[in-house]
């Protein structure tokens, strides 16, 4: 939700909307296909082994690279971001000087020691923190209402190519399928349960951010906030843009309770989506010492690189976008194509055939098309 801002300052509040339902309607309807495709195995089967069972070994090794790739990168920055973070507030709030180190060092033992212990811990925490961040969000977007105008609601796009470059930063919103399997298994492979969760649980986000982005983009003028996300790098930008808009004591406060709130949801969901892959991946049982094993595979080595490399993973992340699209996209379109292939007619179907899964296919090279034009600077960068 930080991130989306600094995207669509130069591409604009309608197209930005556009957008975003678009992709959502695009993901949730990919995990939708994974949702057939998990009712001819068992819930608690994992993605390595559903992909070499209908894809065979190069499609395991596809996903698990993607899935590894995406998942370690995601992790580690927000171990580094939310270790700072701590770092910081332990050093206000108790007048004693606390090291990024171990900040990153607390942060890690404690959100994996939840993570460790089981998907029903996560879901208790992940419910409360979640509720912390709606009422942070409401009251934000209270906040910065009153200061919209029509006129910046209406302002199109600084040139084309920013539209393109948007496409990443807003796909990889709604990239919650690394912890699709981990949801299947809670559930016990209930259909009727799954749909609902995965539709209403990706159009929750889809709400929120429509709303963030028209307070923000609709509050703060085009050129200016431009100007200022050129001055002020990232998150900077974004919060002297609020603060330059709205005058309150409170807003960057909130804002930055927002950010906490938001790294330590979005590491207990990508960390748990690692963690079941993992034990599927290396056959590690549920026992305390399986959970251990499956705890250090997943959080020693983003653990290390936070610490002593963390530059390496923000260059990562830049290509998270393309790991994503392998495992949102071109992965579920083609167990989907191979399970119906292989069972035919079968309880739960997604609408579509096989035309509606090769555009997805499509769609998914060319968001890596698109996150390769960027790196390589054929298309503009965002924010």
């Amino acid at each position: 939700m930080l991130a989306m801002p600094l995207a669509a300052a130069g591409v604009g509040p309608a197209i930005t909307v556009l957008l975003l339902i678009g992709l959502w309607a695009l993901m949730c309807y990919t995990a939708l296909l994974m949702v057939e495709v998990y009712q001819h195995a068992p819930a608690d089967t994992g993605l390595g082994t559903l992909t070499r069972r209908y894809l065979g070994r190069p499609g395991q090794w596809l996903t698990g690279l993607g899935m590894l790739f995406l998942m370690y990168a995601l992790t580690a920055a927000y171990i580094s971001g939310a270790g700072e973070l701590l770092a910081a507030s332990l050093s206000q709030w108790f007048s004693v000087t606390v090291t990024s180190g171990s900040g990153v060092l607390l942060f890690t033992l404690v959100a994996g020691g939840i993570v460790s212990i089981g998907t029903h811990m996560v879901d208790m925490f992940n419910r409360v923190l979640f509720c912390a961040k709606i009422v942070l969000l409401v009251m934000l977007l209270g906040l910065m209402m009153p200061h919209i105008h029509q006129t910046n609601l209406l302002t199109l796009p600084l040139e084309k190519g920013l539209v393109l470059s948007a496409i990443p930063v807003i796909f990889t919103s709604f990239g919650f399928h690394g912890s699709v399997p981990s949801i299947v298994s809670y559930l016990n492979g209930d259909l009727r349960k799954l749909r609902w969760v995965f539709i209403t649980g990706s159009a929750i986000p889809l709400v929120a951010y429509i709303l963030w982005q028209l307070a923000t983009l609709g509050a703060i003028e085009q050129n200016a906030f431009s100007a200022l996300l050129a001055s002020h790098a990232g998150l900077n930008g974004l919060l002297q843009a609020i603060r330059e808009i709205v005058a309150s004591p409170h807003v960057e406060l909130a804002i930055h309770l927002f950010a906490a709130l938001a790294l330590a949801t979005s590491f207990l969901g990508v960390s748990l989506g690692l963690f079941d892959y993992l034990t599927d991946l290396c056959k590690r049982n549920a026992s305390v010492t399986g959970r251990m094993q499956s705890g250090l595979m997943t959080f020693l080595p983003p653990l290390l690189f936070a610490l002593f490399y963390p530059q390496g993973f923000i260059l990562a992340l830049g290509y998270a976008g393309v790991a994503l699209a392998v495992l949102a996209l071109i992965i579920p379109s083609l167990l989907a194509w191979r399970s119906r292939q292989q069972h035919g007619s079968a309880a739960y179907r997604v609408a579509g055939g096989a035309p509606l899964l090769l555009l997805i296919f499509l769609c998914g090279i060319g968001v890596i098309a698109i996150q390769l034009f960027i790196v390589l600077g054929w298309l503009p960068e965002v924010g």
